[in-house]
């Protein structure tokens, strides 16, 4: 222990004797002494808390001065008694303390503004109940036994309402998952001492009579110590800072204190009493807490159905109540692990398609009845939007299984792996309770018509318990808890990628998949800031021999300069853009710098060279196509021969006629169009006579089989195809001198790959980035 720790425990030790020696002196003393050394207690307790403020600068000061301000009233109220100031005076500064400790209540616990009716009616219950236990109080018992004069029983009617009070706010901080702060548990220290003073008041009164400085006052030494060690306790700059609910939140709390005093306590003591029949007062106490309890509950059920807690159709939770959950247990210290499916209706809209929408709606209403049947005991269900569910469960029984499969489920992957051969380590294994949504929608569902067969997806996600960082406020859980649905979505969308049928989501994938959600955020930013710049790749003219090769032209690929992770290839930056919409954007950026660049080749190394560059489906289906390309052309100050447009097999699939039409516009201007990855996508060879093609790329994934005999002969007869169109054959991906050689003798016009250049970045001398041939 350092220098620092050995004086905190020697000042704590310091404070705890002069606490103790306090609270002796106010037990033994003489009460005109006792009353002395108290005022001295609560001076130094009000200074202590002011300098506590003054030291920390909480957030939200204006709760701890309604805290101080109500233990200011509540010792004028005990002055109050000690100079016999009268009822009026004592009960004025006991209202004021018990409201000023439940706009605390308010100022720290309301998490809606539309909960605003709810704890109206809550305090009202608690109000009641803190004035009929006053009242009842002070009727039943014998006036001799409670001191003389009204003052006296307006003190001991305070001391009864004080319990109440003070018990309702003490319950209330911990079943909202507050103590996980120090200062709220030396408060509750605060609360423990002024309960034990009002029980010993009242105690007291119940015999000889109570007066100030009596032994019953030495728990207030206790309190205002308290109130001081809370105020200096860093924990409390949070204090009214938004917290929230706990998951094991008990509901109504002040509602439920307040009921149980009025309708149990004050019946029970008025029955031990004296009394022969329930006084006036109580009945009507206990008339009005019963229609306040029925209101509650009505505006209860108005605020869930408002705040979209339950869905219509389904009567499952809805989205926002499945965050609520999450987020209650984000904030519940107790929170056992737990597993989180999200399930997925496949093909949905057709039923609604053919059936009709009223037979859509009882096949959800089918699927929500058996996930809530098919789910483990301690589930909760909801419908998160159209078609998909969601299940949060205990996590019993959800342990990996060594050696199983990735993603198993009813009629899909065979053992070993999944169908498209993902190994089994790229994913965790899917949970029984996966297994056992997936049987419960595996058999048909009833509709009217005949019935429907629904198949489902569900992706998966551990939750783990009280998280390391330990979120107190409540847009951190809330955000927390987004994340973690999230989570369990993104095993959803890897389950569909990977044509599986249910996915549990591991730290690994979930690292990637939020990577790939950064890198997506910034991409707009980056475009904007020019960090999207070609690479260009050497394409090469096959002469008769080696020597008569010549570099012809480059490829533009298009690379992310990351400040931070370096260049990106075109296979993380593309299908990006592509989600996000701005792969056109990213296209016209290659383009522009792209022919930038070949005007400035032209003009200082070869006039023919000539630059290519791709363009995606969505940049072929720009209705003003040809005016961005002729107008990218004028700016660079180049011809139309100098550029060549790549187009991949499946961009033509969506509007042939249309793409043909603006690539036809084109080719009148000079510009040449190529079929990239030929051989790979979904077009047949009538679209090499349908749309104007002036070469094919045929595809890497041919060419590195190139010495394979029956690769080359089909080679062969795509270059003998190609030749008699009139249509340029050139090899992608040859990535040695051999393979350009058997690609001469198979008659291809031109290759590109590693074995006659890498792709480069801008080079900074006047020269074209012109690589080694195979000479």
């Amino acid at each position: 222990m350092g220098r620092a720790g050995s004086q905190r425990v020697a000042g704590s030790v310091l404070a705890a004797c002069a606490v103790a020696a306090g609270t002796a002196a106010v037990a033994l003393l003489p009460q005109a002494r006792a009353v002395d050394v108290l005022s001295v207690v609560q001076l130094a307790g009000v200074a202590g808390v002011l300098a506590g403020l003054v030291r920390n600068r909480p957030a939200r000061p204006v709760v701890w001065l309604v805290l101080l301000g109500a233990a200011v009233l509540y010792g004028a109220a005990w002055w109050a008694v000690v100079l016999d100031a009268g009822a009026a005076v004592v009960a004025l500064a006991c209202t004021g303390a018990f409201l000023a400790l439940g706009r605390v209540v308010v100022l720290v616990g309301r998490q809606r503004e539309q909960d605003a009716a709810v704890d109206a009616v809550d305090v009202a219950l608690l109000a009641i109940a803190a004035a009929s236990s006053s009242l009842t109080l002070v009727a039943v018992l014998p006036s001799g036994s409670r001191g003389a004069g009204l003052t006296a029983d307006a003190w001991l009617a305070a001391q009864a309402a004080g319990v109440v009070v003070v018990a309702a706010a003490a319950a209330w901080a911990v079943v909202t998952g507050r103590l996980r702060s120090t200062s709220v548990r030396l408060l509750l220290v605060v609360a423990a001492g002024l309960l034990v003073w009002h029980l010993a008041t009242i105690a007291a009164a119940l015999g000889g009579g109570y007066a100030p400085g009596s032994a019953a006052d030495a728990s207030l030494v206790v309190a205002w110590s308290a109130f001081v060690a809370a105020a200096w306790h860093p924990s409390m700059r949070a204090l009214g800072r938004p917290v929230a609910p706990s998951g094991r939140r008990f509901p109504a709390t002040l509602a439920v204190l307040g009921a149980g005093v009025t309708l149990v306590v004050l019946p029970g003591l008025s029955r031990w009493s004296a009394a022969a029949e329930p006084t006036p007062v109580l009945l009507a106490a206990s008339a009005a807490t019963v229609a306040l309890l029925v209101l509650r509950q009505w505006l209860s059920a108005r605020s869930v159905r408002r705040s979209g807690g339950v869905d219509p159709l389904t009567g499952l939770g809805t989205r926002r109540s499945l965050l609520q959950a999450l987020a209650g247990r984000l904030a519940d210290p107790a929170s056992p692990p737990a597993l989180l499916c999200v399930v997925d209706l496949e093909a949905f809209a057709d039923v609604n398609a053919t059936r009709g929408h009223a037979a859509g709606d009882l096949a959800l209403a089918g699927v929500a009845q058996r996930l809530a049947e098919a789910a483990p005991p301690g589930s909760r269900t909801y419908r998160t939007s159209g078609d998909g569910f969601a299940v949060l469960a205990p996590a019993e029984g959800t342990a990996d299984q060594p050696g199983a499969d990735a993603a198993t489920g009813p009629g899909d992957a065979a053992p070993g792996g999944t169908p498209n051969g993902t190994p089994a380590e790229a994913g965790g294994t899917p949970s029984s309770t996966a297994q056992g949504l997936l049987a419960a929608l595996s058999l048909p569902f009833e509709v009217p018509g005949g019935q429907v067969r629904l198949r489902g997806r569900v992706g998966e996600v551990l939750l783990p318990g009280r998280p390391d960082d330990d979120p107190d406020d409540a847009a951190a859980v809330a955000m927390a808890a987004t994340a973690q649905l999230g989570d369990a979505e993104l095993a959803l969308a890897e389950a569909v990628r990977r044509r599986v049928p249910a996915l549990r989501a591991t730290p690994h994938l979930l690292a990637v998949r939020h990577d790939e959600r950064a890198l997506a955020a910034r991409l707009p930013a980056a475009l904007a800031g020019g960090e999207v710049v070609p690479h260009y790749q050497p394409i090469v003219t096959l002469g008769a021999t080696c020597a008569d090769d010549r570099v012809s032209g480059h490829e533009a690929l298009a690379r992310w300069q990351h400040p931070g992770r370096g260049t990106l290839g075109a296979d993380r930056l593309v299908p990006l853009a592509e989600r996000l919409g701005v792969v056109r954007d990213v296209d016209e950026a290659v383009l522009r710098l792209a022919l930038l660049e070949c005007s400035r080749w032209r003009s200082t190394a070869d006039p023919e060279l000539r630059v290519s560059v791709n363009a995606s489906a969505s940049t072929l289906l720009r209705p003003d196509l040809s005016y961005a390309v002729l107008d990218a052309l004028v700016r660079a100050g180049l011809p139309g021969t100098a550029l060549v447009l790549e187009i991949t097999e499946g961009s033509w699939l969506s509007d042939r006629e249309r793409i043909a039409e603006r690539l036809g516009v084109l080719r009148e201007h000079g510009v040449r169009v190529a079929v990239d990855d030929f051989g790979t996508g979904y077009a047949s060879l009538d679209y090499l006579v349908s749309f104007p093609v002036d070469s094919l790329k045929v595809d890497r994934s041919l060419v590195r089989r190139i010495e394979e005999p029956a690769c080359a002969r089909l080679l062969g007869g795509v270059v003998d195809i190609a030749r008699d169109l009139g249509v340029l054959a050139l090899a992608e991906g040859v990535d040695t001198p051999e393979q350009v050689e058997l690609a001469r003798r198979l008659g291809f016009g031109a290759v590109q790959g590693h074995a006659v250049g890498v792709a480069v970045p801008r080079p900074l001398s006047a020269e074209p980035p012109l690589a080694e041939t195979a000479s």
